[in-house]
């Protein structure tokens, strides 16, 4: 099987390869050098026909010189196309790109400032704003967790959300079913630093709306 990069991609075939399971659908992980970018890229795809892809994008501080330098984790980006992608697959997938040592932490490391409430939340990180928005999705039947860039220079409407099920829909409070049925998609093709998708990722993990999910 050959693999199936992101609309737009060179790859540099030094890489890995391989094929996921996940409730009976299969998924695609490929680690391989961009040439086009110099930078090395981290990405889940879903089946073939089916556009949803996460990539994460870690640039070379060294492309033209030597073996890939991975830059300050700070610096390192992911983008979202699609959905929806099953929240313990996502989880999966991040745990692979962290333990593959190529984020590395700067010094001083830049942190994402901004909590998680039941309201809108404003964040920030380098010198950008980012907003988190939870609320009831009545249209889907469950609790949304949606993530994105304030940018008055970009007019484009691109955002991540995690949508919870409700197990309670026609009444009572709500009652998150278990994470093996929460997703993550996209509208547009959002891209976010790596520390502020990661930080989206733990914040909806603590809310205690994900259940079941492993340690």
């Amino acid at each position: 099987m050959n693999p199936v990069p992101l609309p737009g991609s060179t790859w540099h075939p030094a890489g890995v390869e391989q094929q996921w399971e996940h409730d009976g659908t299969s998924y695609h992980v490929v680690s391989m050098y961009l040439v086009t970018a110099d930078a090395w890229t981290y990405e889940l795809t879903g089946p073939p026909g089916d556009r949803c892809a996460v990539a994460v994008e870690v640039p070379d501080a060294t492309p033209h010189d030597g073996p890939f330098t991975p830059v300050e984790s700070a610096g390192a980006r992911v983008t979202v196309v699609g959905g929806p992608l099953p929240w313990l697959l996502l989880r999966r997938f991040i745990r692979f790109v962290e333990a593959s040592g190529d984020l590395v932490a700067g010094s001083p490391e830049p942190a994402v400032s901004g909590d998680l409430a039941l309201t809108l939340n404003s964040w920030r990180f380098a010198g950008r704003s980012f907003e988190v928005n939870s609320f009831h999705d009545a249209r889907h039947d469950g609790w949304c967790y949606e993530l994105y860039e304030v940018d008055p220079a970009n007019t484009a409407n691109d955002y991540l959300y995690v949508r919870i099920p409700d197990l309670n829909p026609d009444g009572g409070p709500f009652a998150p079913a278990d994470a093996r049925q929460v997703v993550l998609a996209a509208y547009g093709e959002p891209v976010l630093p790596w520390p502020v998708l990661q930080h989206f990722l733990d914040a909806v993990s603590a809310s205690g709306d994900i259940v079941g999910e492993p340690g």
